[in-house]
C-alpha cells in the first residue's frame, strides 16, 4: 500500500446489507469525529495520497472500476466490480483489459462519471509533473513510458470508447487486475488538472467527498448526494483534526469526545486497552495485515554504498528489542522483505531476529568507523526504536544521528533522491496481495524518481533488477518460487533494507461507533463502512 506510519468493494447487492439493528442508516448518520495524531494528511488527491492516512480518506471518496469489498476478513480480499458493471474482459493473451463503466453515476459536483473519467485518472498518474506514486505500478501500459518521459500528453494504451475503458499492456501481466484496484485510479472529472500540488478539493464519485481542507489543521468529508453505488455510506459527515497529541487523543476517544485516531495509539497503552475492552468486541480491534517495517539503507550514500556494511547492520540489530518499543502484541521480528501471508514468503532465517550477532557484524565492518543520519517520524514509538538502533550500531562503529519529522513531512523529504539521508525507519503495506508490490515496486531502479521516490534505498543492482523483471512475468507456482528466492537472495547478498518487524493494526474507537470494518488489504478503519449507534 504505500508507506505506512511506523508506530503504527465486494459490490453489495442493492439493499442486501443493512446497518445493524441499533445503528443509524445511510443518509441519517450524524458526524463522525476523527483525529490524526502527530502528522497532517499528505494529500486528498487520489493521485498523490502515497501514505496510509491519505489512502484511508481517499478510499472513502473513491469510485474504482474494481476494488475490494467493505468487509472484514477473507470476504474483504476478493477483487470485485465497483464502478464497472463486471470484472473486465481479457483478450489478446492477457494484454487487453476491457471494462464497461456503469451508467448514471455522478461526481459530488453533479457532473457525470464516464469511461473518460477513468482514462483521466490513468493519465494524471503518469503525468511527469505530478510524480504520482501509482506511476510505479503502471509502466507496462502501452505509452506509459512516453508520458513519463514527457514525450506524450495522452496515454496511448488507455482508450475510452463509449461506456468502455480499454487498457492495453506491453505484455501480459498476471497482477494487472490487482493493480487496477489502486485508489490512485479513482474516477476524476475529465477536466481534472495535473499539477504537483494536486487538487485541494477533488470532486468524488464514491460514497463521500472532501468538502473542506485546511492544511495542518483539518479535513472535512460529507456524504456524496449523487453517489450511485451500493458501498455502505452511513454517515452524514466525517470531521478530521490533524496534528493532535497521541496520548490526549486516546483519552478523548475513551471519553467519547472523539470517535477514532488514525495516527495510532501510545505503545504502552495496548495491554490496558485489551484488558479493558477485550479483543475485537466493541472498541479495541486488532487486524493482521501484509506489512513490513524496515530501515531503508541509502545505497547511493557513502556510508551504505558497500553491501558488507549493510549486511553488518542486519547482523547488529536487536530486532526483538526494537519490536518491544511498539507495545504489547504490535508486531513480530523479521529479517525479510516479504511479510508472512504474502505469496512467495518463505522463512529463510538470514539474520538474527533475537539476539544480535555482533561478531559477524564487526567482521563485516573490518574496523571501519562511520556516521549515518537516520530519519524517523515524530511518533513516540519511532523515537524509542531509534534509540535501540543507535545503541546497536554504535557497538559496531556506526554513529547514528537521528532526525524526526512528522509522517507527511518525512514522506515528502526522503522522497527526494538528493536529500542527505542515510537511513529511513518506515513501513510498507500491501497495495494488493502480490510479492511484486513489495520487491519490484520498492526496490526497482525504474522506480527511482527525483521526487515522490518510494525506492528509498535507491537500490540499483543490474543482476537483481533483471531477476525482478523476469519474476514479474511469471504466474502461479513459478511466480511465488521466483519471488521467494529473490526475497532471500536480495537480503543475503545486497541487503538494501534492514527489515525489523511485521505488524498488526490495532485501533480504538469510541463507544458510539458501530459497523467496524478493517480490510486486510487496507487494515485501518473503513470510513465508508463505519456507522454510529442510534
Amino acid at each position: 500500500m504505500r508507506h505506512v506510519l511506523v508506530s503504527i468493494a465486494v459490490m453489495l447487492a442493492a439493499g442486501a446489507i443493512a446497518a445493524p439493528s441499533g445503528y443509524t442508516r445511510s443518509g441519517v448518520g450524524g458526524t463522525f469525529r476523527m483525529n490524526v495524531s502527530n502528522t497532517d494528511v499528505q494529500s486528498v488527491d487520489p493521485a498523490l495520497g502515497a501514505d496510509n492516512i491519505s489512502g484511508q480518506i481517499v478510499l472513502a471518496t473513491c469510485a474504482r472500476l474494481v476494488g475490494y469489498p467493505d468487509r472484514n476478513g477473507p470476504a474483504g480480499t476478493r477483487i470485485v466490480a465497483d464502478a464497472a458493471t463486471a470484472l473486465p474482459r481479457v483478450s489478446r493473451g492477457g494484454r487487453i483489459y476491457t471494462f464497461t463503466v456503469r451508467h448514471g453515476w455522478r461526481f459530488s459536483d453533479g457532473t457525470p462519471m464516464t469511461a473518460k473519467s477513468f482514462r483521466r485518472a490513468y493519465e494524471r498518474a503518469l503525468t511527469p509533473v505530478m510524480r504520482a506514486y501509482a506511476a510505479n505500478f503502471l509502466q507496462d501500459i502501452v505509452g506509459a513510458r512516453a508520458m513519463l518521459a514527457g514525450k506524450a500528453n495522452h496515454l496511448a494504451g488507455v482508450v475510452a470508447r463509449g461506456d468502455q475503458l480499454i487498457v492495453t499492456l506491453v505484455a501480459p501481466s498476471p497482477d494487472f487486475l490487482a493493480r487496477a484496484t489502486l485508489t490512485a485510479l479513482c474516477a476524476v472529472p475529465e477536466n481534472s488538472p495535473a499539477t504537483a500540488q494536486g487538487m485541494a478539493l477533488p470532486p468524488a464519485a464514491g460514497p463521500y467527498y472532501v468538502v473542506a481542507r485546511e492544511p495542518n489543521r483539518s479535513v472535512r468529508l460529507r456524504r456524496n448526494p449523487y453517489y450511485g453505488g451500493s458501498r455502505p455510506h452511513h454517515l452524514d459527515e466525517i470531521d478530521i483534526t490533524t496534528n493532535t497529541a497521541q496520548q490526549a487523543s486516546m483519552l478523548q476517544v475513551e471519553k467519547g469526545e472523539v470517535d477514532y485516531d488514525s495516527g495510532g495509539l501510545p505503545p504502552v497503552s495496548h495491554a490496558e486497552l485489551l484488558k479493558k475492552y477485550g479483543l475485537n468486541k466493541k472498541q479495541y480491534f486488532v487486524t493482521p495485515f501484509l506489512e513490513t517495517d524496515y530501515i531503508a539503507l541509502n545505497t547511493k550514500r557513502p556510508t551504505f554504498a558497500d553491501p558488507s556494511v549493510r549486511r553488518a547492520v542486519n547482523f547488529a540489530l536487536d530486532r526483538s528489542a526494537i519490536v518491544q518499543q511498539l507495545g504489547a502484541g504490535a508486531a513480530t521480528p523479521t529479517d525479510q522483505i516479504l511479510p508472512p501471508g504474502m505469496p512467495g514468503f518463505r522463512d529463510a532465517h538470514i539474520y538474527p531476529t533475537g539476539k544480535p550477532d555482533l561478531a559477524k557484524a564487526k567482521a563485516l565492518m573490518s574496523g571501519r568507523k562511520l556516521t549515518a543520519k537516520l530519519f524517523i517520524t515524530t511518533d513516540p514509538a519511532a523515537s524509542n526504536e531509534a534509540q535501540v538502533i543507535k545503541l546497536n550500531l554504535a557497538a559496531i562503529g556506526i554513529d547514528v544521528n537521528v532526525k524526526s519529522l512528522t509522517f507527511a513531512a518525512l514522506i515528502n523529504t526522503v522522497g527526494h533522491t538528493n536529500e542527505a539521508y542515510d537511513m529511513v525507519l518506515i513501513g510498507w503495506g500491501a497495495d494488493y496481495a502480490d510479492p511484486q508490490d513489495f520487491i519490484n515496486i520498492t526496490l526497482s531502479a525504474k522506480n527511482i524518481t527525483p521526487s515522490n521516490n518510494i525506492n528509498l534505498a535507491q537500490f540499483d543492482d543490474p543482476k537483481f533488477q533483471a531477476r525482478m523483471a523476469a519474476a514479474a512475468k511469471l504466474a502461479g507456482a513459478g511466480r511465488t518460487a521466483a519471488y521467494a528466492k529473490l526475497d532471500a537472495d536480495i537480503m543475503r547478498v545486497a541487503a538494501p533494507w534492514a527489515p525489523v518487524a511485521n505488524r498488526v493494526a490495532r485501533e480504538l474507537v469510541s463507544s458510539r461507533v458501530g459497523c467496524y470494518v478493517a480490510q486486510s488489504v487496507f487494515p485501518q478503519l473503513d470510513l465508508a463502512a463505519v456507522c454510529l449507534k442510534g
